[in-house]
């Protein structure tokens, strides 16, 4: 099986994604795995944070969003 790789920091991601991991970096305090990831494709990275900031606009509420995002993540076995 295939196995992607993860830049292990900013500076190790493509040069044009690196703007906008910063951009993450400054909002979350931290890069997850997910942007990293995608951050391989820059116009991957780049839709997907349009997606990011217009999922959170949406009407559900702070803890709401929280409790689906633990549920999901129960669900795939994480952590």
């Amino acid at each position: 099986m295939s196995r992607l790789s993860i830049p292990a920091s900013i500076e190790a991601a493509p040069e044009a994604s690196r703007p906008l991991l910063e951009h993450v970096k400054r909002q979350l305090g931290s890069t997850p795995n997910l942007f990293r990831l995608a951050a391989q494709s820059p116009s991957a990275l780049e839709g997907y944070l349009g997606l990011y900031a217009a999922v959170g606009k949406d009407s559900l509420g702070l803890a709401t969003r929280e409790r689906i995002a633990l549920a999901v993540a129960q669900y795939n076995r994480c952590g």
